[in-house]
């Protein structure tokens, strides 16, 4: 899968002993389609995976949104909020379409 646009977030939270990394990849695989591989855990830990493909990029929009969209409302949950920590995106795609408005306010390196 080629990286197109690489999303991650942290949050922590020492009093409640909360650490958690967020990762978004996006890309394309061999056979064109669309894939949105996410990556979640404890900070420093193997954490989780899932992988979305659809060939619709708007499915692939959909989930990134979605998933992301809980990352914004963590501090209700966990008492944290996700920081940025990383964006970058490559050529010609544009972050407002595939990201929710909370985090497109990110200086991306490319």
């Amino acid at each position: 899968m080629d990286n197109l646009l690489y999303l991650c977030l942290e949050a922590h939270n020492p009093e409640k002993n909360h650490h958690r990394r967020y990762e978004v990849r996006l890309g394309r695989d061999l056979c064109g389609l669309w894939v949105v591989a996410i990556g979640y855990g404890r900070s420093g830990s193997g954490g989780q995976h899932l992988v979305y493909s659809d060939e619709n990029p708007e499915v692939a929009r959909d989930v990134i949104r979605y998933y992301l969209g809980r990352r914004a409302s963590a501090h209700r949950r966990i008492g944290c909020v996700y920081v940025v920590r990383e964006l970058t995106a490559a050529d010609g795609i544009d972050i407002g379409h595939w990201l929710p408005p909370a985090f497109q306010k990110v200086q991306v390196k490319g």
